[in-house]
């Protein structure tokens, strides 16, 4: 079967780097493009993908061109490389502005060349299309379109169809009002010359969350907020309403008028709709928080495994102590102090396959003798969960006679274990039985 061929121009940004590794991991022969040939080496190095200064190249007998540049390059970029688009290629942007980008696309592309407008609303960051909003705006063509559903229904992303006009009209408030009205909060903080950090302890949980989320956002690319905010003409209609409903509420805590301020607040919350749910959906972001610190404090003295969430290292070690923003993992005598905020507890399951491919694993028997009635099955299940090390555990023998005696059993148990130390989890499990009543047969 041929390779499909993708040309991402500007493939070595954020949200281009992340598509050539998701197409590359799908079998697709990647190109990447753009004027900066390091990064783009680089980026094409790690991916095993091919790497080309000139866009017109790239975009030249691909399958699929995808333009990924920021907002204020996306209109020259798509007049450089639509005329060079194949016949029944598809040709489609990454954009979070689309009313520009399709009419331009359209505009300078071959008639028989597929267009196909899209925006994944979802930082690169994240790093999986599973559970994110990815909307499409089509422009022409259908089998592109089919393909490009069928491919991100695959990957579990939640898909919206959209005209151009009506996802700018959204996104004004979607991303510019958010972004505009976090950004402003991160200025209002500045101008009161606050101490964020010292702030914190006082902070109420939607503080807390408040925050972060700000820090989200002011800690991002700010070229691409700032496109974000100006090349969506219809977000400067939203700033005005935003910031009508601003000085009004002002006005009511100037003049101490509570009624019209309670009237203003029940009226919002009226429009708003499900306000229960959203209490209870910020109910359960809060609760992560305090439980995972609570989590990492009940593991002092234990071994752990955290997983960093964006470069997905796994750190391994015992914990030593923790505060409100640290913990301090020990492994092998060495101390590290990682950001809580950076990582994800791991499960039982995949602390399992962290550390066996970290140590590898050992296969040992176990015979001991028991009283007849002794359910074997129900020691096997019980001797898995007694030590991390323990990675599975079968019975490969039972056996009775007269060699054992009246009223007893042996039964032989095959044990995989960490390769770590298996001298001394095997004693743990030899004491495990010894303690059940068995004897070394």
């Amino acid at each position: 079967m041929v390779k499909k061929k993708i040309s991402i121009i500007g493939g070595y940004g954020g949200m281009g780097a992340f598509f050539a590794k998701l197409f590359k991991e799908e079998g697709f022969s990647v190109t990447i493009s753009g004027p900066s040939e390091i990064k783009g080496k680089n980026v094409a190095k790690e991916l095993a993908a091919e790497y080309v200064k000139d866009n017109k190249k790239a975009a030249k007998g691909a399958d699929i061109v995808m333009i990924s540049v920021p907002i204020d390059h996306t209109l020259d970029i798509i007049r450089e490389v639509a005329p060079i688009v194949k016949k029944g290629a598809l040709l489609m942007d990454v954009t979070s502005v689309k009313e520009g980008p399709c009419k331009a696309m359209k505009k300078f592309a071959g008639i028989g060349v597929e267009i196909l407008g899209t925006h994944p609303v979802f930082s690169h960051r994240v790093g999986t299309l599973e559970g994110q909003v990815f909307v499409l705006t089509p422009v022409r063509g259908k089998k592109w379109l089919a393909w490009l559903k069928e491919f991100l229904g695959k990957h579990k992303a939640r898909v919206f169809e959209s005209t151009p006009q009506e996802h700018d009209q959204i996104m004004a408030v979607v991303q510019g009002l958010t972004h505009f009205a976090y950004i402003s909060i991160g200025k209002t903080l500045e101008e009161l010359d606050l101490d964020v950090k010292e702030s914190r302890k006082f902070s109420s949980p939607i503080y807390e969350l408040m925050l972060d989320i700000v820090g989200r956002i002011i800690g991002q690319n700010p070229e691409l907020y700032a496109s974000i905010q100006m090349q969506n003409p219809r977000v400067l209609e939203v700033h005005d309403a935003f910031l009508k409903a601003a000085k009004e509420l002002n006005k009511t805590v100037k003049d101490r008028d509570e009624k019209k301020f309670i009237a203003i607040m029940s009226q919002a919350a009226k429009h708003f709709g499900d306000v229960e749910s959203a209490m209870g959906r910020s109910d359960k972001a809060i609760y992560s928080l305090i439980s995972e610190l609570d989590c990492l404090k009940n593991s002092i003295g234990k071994e752990i495994c955290l997983k960093h969430i964006y470069s997905g290292k796994i750190h391994y070690g015992t914990v030593k102590d923790v505060t409100p923003d640290e913990v301090i993992l020990v492994d092998s005598g060495k101390e590290s102090r990682l950001k809580i905020s950076n990582l994800q507890i791991l499960s039982d399951d995949e602390i399992v396959e962290s550390l066996t491919e970290k140590f590898g694993t050992v296969k040992r028997d176990f015979s001991f003798v028991f009283d007849d009635g002794i359910n074997g099955r129900f020691m096997a299940k019980l001797l898995r969960s007694y030590d991390l090390d323990i990675i599975g555990v079968e019975i490969k023998d039972v056996y009775t006679g007269s060699q054992i005696g009246p009223g007893r059993k042996s039964i032989c148990f095959g044990v995989e274990i960490l390769n770590r130390d298996p001298k001394e989890t095997s004693a743990g499990i030899n004491e495990f039985f010894s303690r059940l009543g068995g004897i070394v047969r």
